[in-house]
C-alpha cells in the first residue's frame, strides 16, 4: 500500500462500519463495484478505474481475517491519534482565544485615554474659549447685518423723499388756483 492508500478509511470507502459482518461487506462492495466499474463510467474511465481499484483493495483487506486484524490495529491507532490531536487542538484554541482577549484588552486600554484633573480643566478652558470666540463672531455678523439693513432703509427713504429744488417739482393745482 502506498501513502495515499494508507490515508484512506477502508470502512468509509465501502460504506460499512467497524462491526460489519462479511456478508454486509460483500453486499456493500458489490453495490460500489457495479456503480463505479470502469465499463459503466465511460465518461470518466480514469477516475472510475482508480476508485474501482481502491474499493477492490479495501474489499480484499476487509474480507481477509488476518489483513483485517492488522488494518483494525492501524485504524484504531489513527483514530486515537486524531482524538489526541483534537484535544490538543482544543487546548490550543482555548489558549489562543485567551491570548487574543488579553491583547484586545491591552489595545483597548491604550485607546481609552486616562483623564487627569489638569487635562479635564484644560479641556474645559479650551471649550469655553471656543464658545466665546463663536459668540463674538455671531454677534459681529448680526451687527454687520443690522448695519447693512439700516443703510438700505436710509437709502430707500432718501430715494422716496421729493427733491427740494423747484425745477423738478410738479405743481398740483390746488383750490386757490381754480376759478
Amino acid at each position: 500500500m502506498n501513502t495515499e492508500e494508507n490515508n484512506l478509511d477502508l470502512y468509509e470507502l465501502l460504506g460499512v462500519n467497524y462491526n460489519s459482518t462479511k456478508e454486509e461487506i460483500d453486499k456493500a462492495y458489490r453495490r460500489k463495484a457495479i456503480k463505479f466499474h470502469p465499463d459503466k463510467n465511460r465518461d470518466n474511465v480514469e477516475a472510475a478505474t482508480k476508485f474501482f481499484h481502491q474499493i477492490s483493495a479495501a474489499y480484499k483487506t476487509l474480507t481477509d481475517p488476518q489483513k483485517k486484524l492488522e488494518y483494525d490495529k492501524i485504524h484504531k491507532a489513527k483514530i486515537e491519534s486524531k482524538k489526541r490531536f483534537e484535544k490538543l487542538d482544543a487546548k490550543r484554541k482555548a489558549l489562543k482565544e485567551e491570548l487574543e482577549e488579553r491583547e484586545k484588552a491591552v489595545k483597548q486600554s491604550k485607546k481609552t485615554p486616562v483623564y487627569t484633573q489638569e487635562s479635564c480643566e484644560a479641556k474645559i478652558e479650551r471649550i469655553k474659549e471656543e464658545t466665546a470666540r463663536r459668540r463674538r463672531e455671531r454677534e459681529e455678523k448680526l451687527r454687520l447685518s443690522a448695519d447693512q439693513r439700516s443703510k438700505a432703509s436710509t437709502t430707500y427713504r432718501t430715494n422716496l423723499t421729493p427733491p427740494s429744488s423747484s425745477k423738478n417739482s410738479i405743481k398740483v393745482p390746488g383750490p386757490s388756483t381754480r376759478k
